[in-house]
């Protein structure tokens, strides 16, 4: 059986539409678990070609945009809520939310470092000069 970073080697080696394609067919997978789809008052899908977490209702904001937040700068509910301009139970609802789908998140966030990578953007930090 290969290992994770064996699979992730071949898939960096895919072209960008094939790739998509992987990735679509891994987050269908993901999405498509026996465990019972629940009704999120705060979240909701936006169409997006590859994306598929949440996002605030209303807003252009990731649940897990206000989930890193939060733990990055170890916040409470009540300071995200504050901060993010949103109901403490929004925040507690990203928290659940990104909370139970950390493998979806996690893909999606690679995905997005690589396409970035492809743009020539780089994640080095730059000393001052």
């Amino acid at each position: 059986m290969a290992s994770l970073q064996d699979l992730k080697t071949q898939a960096l080696q895919l072209s960008t539409h094939e790739r998509l394609e992987l990735m679509s067919a891994i987050v269908s997978s993901l999405q498509n678990t026996d465990i019972p789809s629940e009704n999120w008052q705060y979240l909701v899908q936006r169409p997006h070609p590859w994306r598929r977490q949440l996002a605030v209702k209303g807003r252009k904001l990731l649940a897990a945009t206000v989930w890193r937040d939060l733990v990055a700068n170890n916040m409470t509910p009540e300071e995200a809520a504050e901060n993010w301009d949103l109901p403490t139970a929004a925040i507690q609802e990203v928290i659940h939310y990104c909370e139970t789908h950390q493998d979806l998140i996690k893909l999606e966030a690679e995905e997005e470092q690589q396409r970035l990578q492809e743009r020539g953007v780089s994640f080095e930090p730059h000393s001052a000069a």
